[in-house]
């Protein structure tokens, strides 16, 4: 599956989303995108999610669907409704990345709530899922993650590449504790054991967020790790640099790319460039 935005409009946003099954029977990953104006005269914020069910896991699409739409629920009731009940002022100034890491803080830990109490009454036994949010305001990105689907900034006008996020597998928490290297960490039996995800137990008692400063012309890819497990930060990178492609045709080559290298888990993906 492929969307593309309607462009026949100016100034709409440039992004394509592509989500599908690859090589798995059913397809556990979910996505959404939308925007959210909290104060009237203000720039919308921009939400870009993704949501990858765990693999080996019953009910995996269920979910990362009812994470996603838990999440937004709750970005909705703090951005819009908590800043414009009983208020008659229309003119405040725009929310402060600070507090918007917060709110996505807050719509993750509701989401990881609901998700738990759904397991429990179906008696799903151990399910869960990845998340990745990323809100876009003004010329700036803040991101939060569960689990391994990561973000990654490619900057135009440098040509550099930066993996964002950090996964929470058993693999990634030995890196950092310089147990092993990055390389041994791509063949560790624990690459694929996340510490952290939607439907865990315990959460983080402060979840680290992400802040971006974005230009003209950047791109910012999330993704499961179907598209990204498989393929080197250079790989990604030579995919990315080529500007002489459309955004539907980068995406293509990500995914071929991952295939090619291995990879049979589903593969989602929104690739976003900057206006």
């Amino acid at each position: 599956m492929q969307h593309q935005p309607d462009n026949l409009r100016g100034n709409q946003p440039k992004y394509v989303v592509c989500s599908q099954t690859n090589q798995r029977q059913n397809n556990e990953d979910s996505f959404q995108i939308f925007s959210l104006t909290p104060v009237i005269g203000q720039r919308p914020v921009t939400i870009l999610t993704i949501a990858d069910g765990m693999g080996g896991h019953a009910y995996g699409e269920h979910v990362s669907e009812q994470a996603l739409h838990k999440l937004s629920l709750s970005l909705f009731e703090q951005l819009i409704i908590k800043s414009s009940l009983n208020s008659n002022v229309i003119n405040e100034t725009s929310v402060s990345a600070e507090s918007l890491a917060q709110i996505l803080w807050q719509a993750v830990e509701q989401a990881n709530a609901h998700v738990r109490r759904m397991i429990e009454v179906n008696k799903w036994g151990k399910a869960g899922s990845t998340i990745l949010v990323t809100a876009i305001l003004d010329q700036q990105a803040i991101a939060i993650n569960l689990g391994d689907s990561p973000l990654f900034h490619y900057q135009q006008e440098t040509g550099k590449l930066t993996k964002v996020t950090q996964d929470h597998t058993v693999a990634n928490t030995l890196v950092n504790a310089r147990i092993i290297t990055e390389e041994m960490a791509r063949y560790h039996e624990g690459k694929n054991r996340l510490e952290f995800y939607i439907g865990c137990s315990e959460l983080p008692t402060k979840l680290p967020w992400y802040q971006i400063s974005l230009k003209p012309g950047d791109l910012l890819l999330l993704c499961t790790d179907g598209v990204s497990s498989l393929l080197l930060l250079p790989e990604i990178k030579q995919i990315l640099a080529n500007t002489n492609q459309v955004l539907e045709e980068i995406a293509q080559n990500l995914l071929q790319a991952a295939q090619a290298a291995g990879e049979t888990d589903n593969q989602t993906l929104i690739l976003w460039q900057v206006d």
